[in-house]
C-alpha cells in the first residue's frame, strides 16, 4: 500500500514484501498482547478458556476478514472475498499442526477439551451452508428471483445458526464445571482491562487491514519468475488467508506459551465460525453496492469457490476425527492427524494454484 504510493509504476516486488514484513511484525506484537489480556479476562471473570478463545479472540482476530472481504466485494471481486474466507478457515486448521510442532508429544487433540468437538462440528455445518448457497445460486442461474431468495435464506440461516451455536457452546462448557470453581472468589481485577482490550483490538484490525491491502496489490503485481501475477483466487486463498490469519497464528502460539491449549483451539474453531458469519455481512455490502446477488456475476467462478470451501470442510472433518479418536501414536513430534492436515492443505493449495489462469 505505502510501497505503491512511494514507487508508483516502478513498484518492485521486493518493496511489497518489505512492507508485508513490517506490517506483519506490527500484527504479531499486537496479537501477542491481546492474548495475554484475554487470558487475564478469562481468569478474573471466571470464564472458560475455550469460550473466551472462541468468542473474544476469534471475533477480534477475524475482523480483518470483514474488512478485506467487504473491500473485495465493493470492488466487484467476490471470488477473492470468498477465497480469502475459505482459505483463512483452512489455514486456521493448519495451526493445529503448528501447535503440535511447538508442544510435541504426539497429537495435541487428545489433550483438548470436549467443547472443541462441538465447535469444530459447528464449523463444518456453517461451511456446508455457505457451499449450499453457492450451489443454489448456480442452480437458479438465469432465474434472478429464486436465486436472490435462496441467497437471502442461506445468509439468514448462517446468522441464526452462528448465534445459536455460540450459546450452545457456552452452555456445554459450563454445564459440568464444579460448583466450587464457579463460586470461587474472583482474583483482583485489573483496572481498565476492557478499555485495553478494545484499544489493542482496534489497532490490530488497522494493522491487519494494512497487511491485507498490501496483499491486494500483490495479486495484480507481475512476478518475474512466473511471468504473470499470482491471481486473485490464489492470493485470496493463500496469501490473504495467511495475512488475515496472522493474528490467529500469534494468539494461538502465545496461548500455548501461556500453557492454555484450550484458549488456542477455541480461537481456531471460533475464528472459522466467525469467518462464515462474514458472508451475511458481505451480502449487505453487496446490496449496498447495488448488486442483487453476492455469489454470482461474470467474474464469479463457483467451481473454484467450491474447491476453496471444500478444503476446510475436509480439514475440519479430520480434526473432528482426531478429537474423537484421541490417538496416542506419534510420528516424530507429530500426531498422525497433524500430518494428515498438513498433506491435505498442500494438496488443496496445489489444486487452487494450478487452476489459476
Amino acid at each position: 500500500m505505502f510501497s505503491s504510493a512511494i514507487f508508483g509504476d516502478s513498484l518492485a516486488t521486493w518493496a511489497l514484501f518489505v512492507e508485508i514484513v513490517v506490517a506483519g511484525t506490527v500484527v504479531v506484537l499486537l496479537a501477542a498482547r491481546l492474548t495475554r489480556l484475554a487470558d487475564r479476562l478469562a481468569d478474573e471473570y471466571n470464564l472458560g478458556k475455550a469460550w473466551v478463545g472462541m468468542l473474544l479472540l476469534a471475533t477480534v482476530t477475524s475482523l480483518p476478514e470483514v474488512v478485506t472481504g467487504s473491500t473485495a466485494v465493493w470492488l466487484d471481486n467476490a471470488n477473492m472475498a470468498l477465497a480469502a474466507l475459505f482459505g483463512s478457515c483452512s489455514f486456521n486448521i493448519i495451526l493445529i499442526a503448528l501447535i503440535n510442532a511447538v508442544i510435541g508429544g504426539g497429537s495435541v487433540l487428545r489433550r483438548a477439551d470436549g467443547a472443541h468437538s462441538l465447535t469444530s462440528a459447528f464449523g463444518i455445518i456453517l461451511l456446508s451452508l455457505a457451499l449450499l448457497g453457492i450451489t443454489l445460486v448456480k442452480r437458479y442461474d438465469g432465474h434472478p428471483v429464486p436465486a436472490q431468495v435462496s441467497e437471502l435464506l442461506v445468509c439468514g440461516t448462517i446468522l441464526v445458526c452462528y448465534i445459536w451455536f455460540v450459546r450452545l457452546t457456552y452452555r456445554f462448557e459450563h454445564a459440568d464445571r464444579p460448583a466450587l470453581e464457579v463460586d470461587a472468589t474472583p482474583v483482583q481485577r485489573t483496572p481498565g482491562l476492557g478499555r485495553k482490550i478494545a484499544l489493542i483490538s482496534l489497532l490490530l484490525v488497522v494493522a491487519s487491514w494494512w497487511l491485507t491491502q498490501t496483499g491486494d496489490v500483490l495479486a495484480d503485481h507481475p512476478i518475474g519468475l512466473l511471468g504473470r501475477p499470482l491471481g486473485a483466487t490464489f492470493v485470496g486463498a493463500a496469501f490473504l488467508a495467511f495475512a488475515t490469519s496472522l493474528p490467529e497464528v500469534v494468539t494461538c502460539l502465545a496461548a500455548v506459551k501461556l500453557g492454555h491449549l484450550d484458549l488456542a483451539l477455541g480461537n481456531i474453531f471460533g475464528s472459522n465460525m466467525f469467518n462464515i458469519l462474514v458472508i451475511p455481512l458481505l451480502k449487505v455490502v453487496s446490496l449496498a453496492h447495488g448488486d442483487t446477488l453476492l455469489l454470482a456475476g461474470q467474474d464469479f467462478d463457483p467451481l473454484r469457490a467450491t474447491i476453496a470451501g471444500l478444503l476446510p470442510i475436509l480439514l475440519t472433518g479430520t480434526t473432528v476425527a482426531g478429537l474423537a479418536y484421541r490417538t496416542k501414536r506419534r510420528v516424530l513430534r507429530f500426531g498422525p492427524d497433524s500430518i494428515l492436515l498438513f498433506v491435505g492443505y498442500l494438496v488443496g493449495m496445489y489444486l487452487l494454484f494450478s487452476g489459476v489462469e
